[in-house]
């Protein structure tokens, strides 16, 4: 009886969530196809939502990411289009590799008839991920495609690697794994809070450093890298300075006099039409056509930002040379020139561990800490370290992997095992610590939707234990360990 109403409530979220949409698409000139391939997305979305949250854990509710999803197609969605292959449309999406196009201005898609490429297309015209605060300017562009590309991996793949009865990583159709991997990680940590915390200091510099030195290598942003090397040359150049502070004075007071010398400037400027009109025409000669400036008012606005600006300059010129404001300032630099060279000798492979590396020193302080009143935590870390262990590095291998991680992931396997036990969500089956280990460290190499859901069965012959797996009365796996002598039970339910 429970679960007919159950049932009976799951189809009339299925049909509100149906109702919600066809509303929503009533207004809109979509095509007969475009319309049924919208609803049988959301159809997937609906059929998956359920195993996509038990075993990433750190998701929207399925309302929250629905509703985001229908607010995209409402406010910014007008126009889609879909092709089919053979097409000149599709020759031109082929050409150059991709299943879609999105014109974010006019809202406008043109995508191949998928729903996973309609899922993906339709989250790109939201580009907002919330940004944390940068300290340097010189971080924003970076941190901004690391954010925007890693979460819509993430949001799409409630329905790449869900099908509504199993989990299967599809690591051809993740746009970008390395992102997709600090993306998850941050959000992995942090759920909905921000990163940008006093404890997560370190996981932030080390996100920061993998985001920039990717976007050094691969964005093709020519005008990005010269301007970011010229910084880190100036930084090391001021940084210097501090070592002689009679000659780091004299350049404090220089910079001082230029600064206010180009105040007087921009007041003359201000306040003489001719001159004002000639700085318009001078300055969008030098400019591209994109980033000219539309009219002389708008010079206005620009010209007051940079004399406010330059007023802030001559007021840190002040501070700076003042004994504790001067011991800060070097402390601060030497921090940003660190940074700096740091991102340059930067290599993946080793910052990919020492993310990794950093995430999980976090968590087991974190697990560490859980007790009696808050244990549902530690079943729900229990699921977030076994996703941890599947995030894809690379086309071929998982995090679970890595060889160097290998230490780490045992130190937070055993710990978990022992808090689990200790609070009585698992049973503890056996006295041997070290079988016990070897028995449930394949619970975090399961791909089983539901772990709650794991039945172990042992038998013992000749010397060997043989542990097999079950999903219910599915066998998923199977294990064989020498062993001289054991005292175990043949049936373990895993979760009390």
């Amino acid at each position: 009886m429970e679960k007919n109403k159950i049932l009976s409530k799951l189809n009339i979220d299925i049909k509100d969530y149906n109702n919600e949409l066809e509303k929503i698409l009533e207004n809109k000139l979509f095509s007969y196809d475009v319309k049924n391939l919208l609803l049988s997305m959301l159809y997937k979305i609906e059929n998956a939502y359920k195993d996509y949250e038990t075993v990433k854990v750190e998701v929207p509710s399925k309302r929250e990411y629905i509703e985001n999803l229908f607010n995209i197609i409402k406010e910014k969605c007008l126009k889609i289009f879909l092709v089919k292959s053979g097409t000149p449309e599709a020759e031109e999406l082929e050409k150059n590799n991709l299943l879609f196009k999105v014109d974010r201005k006019n809202g406008e898609i043109v995508c191949f008839q998928n729903e996973l490429v309609m899922l993906t297309a339709i989250l790109n015209l939201d580009i907002s991920p919330t940004l944390i605060e940068m300290p340097y300017e010189y971080m924003e562009s970076p941190m901004y495609l690391l954010l925007k590309i890693g979460k819509i991996d993430t949001e799409v793949e409630v329905i790449r690697d869900f099908n509504g009865w199993s989990w299967d990583i599809d690591k051809n159709k993740i746009k970008d794994i390395e992102y997709n991997y600090i993306y998850q990680t941050t959000v992995l940590l942090s759920g909905k809070k921000s990163i940008n915390s006093k404890n997560q200091k370190k996981l932030l510099n080390i996100v920061t450093k993998m985001a920039i030195k990717k976007y050094l290598s691969e964005a093709n942003d020519l005008e990005y890298n010269d301007n970011f090397e010229k910084i880190r040359i100036q930084k090391q150049e001021r940084l210097q300075l501090f070592d002689n502070k009679k000659e780091f004075i004299n350049q404090i007071s220089q910079e001082k006099r230029d600064y206010t010398k180009e105040i007087e400037r921009i007041d003359k400027i201000l306040n003489n039409n001719e001159l004002l009109k000639k700085e318009y025409y001078a300055r969008n000669e030098k400019l591209p056509n994109k980033q000219k400036i539309f009219s002389v008012s708008y010079l206005v606005g620009i010209l007051d930002k940079e004399r406010t600006d330059l007023i802030q300059k001559i007021d840190e010129c002040n501070r700076i040379i003042l004994p504790k404001e001067f011991v800060e300032q070097k402390s601060k630099l030497e921090e940003e020139v660190k940074l700096l060279n740091d991102i340059v000798e930067t290599d993946r492979e080793v910052a990919l561990v020492e993310l990794a590396t950093e995430f999980l020193e976090q968590a087991m302080n974190i697990i560490s800490k859980i007790n009696e009143e808050n244990k549902e935590k530690l079943i729900k870390w229990i699921y977030k370290i076994r996703y941890y262990r599947y995030l894809p590095i690379d086309k071929e291998l998982y995090m679970k992997d890595i060889k160097a991680l290998k230490p780490k992931f045992e130190d937070i396997i055993r710990l978990i095992i022992k808090k689990a036990q200790e609070l009585k969500i698992w049973d503890n089956f056996s006295e041997d610590s070290a079988l016990t280990y070897v028995i449930l460290k394949e619970v975090f190499d399961t791909k089983m939707i539901n772990l709650q859901n794991l039945n172990i069965q042992c038998s013992y012959q000749n010397k060997i234990l043989t542990v097999e797996y079950y999903d219910d009365t599915i066998l998923e796996s199977a294990i064989n360990v020498d062993i001289d002598s054991v005292k175990i039970k043949k049936k373990i339910k895993l979760f009390v």
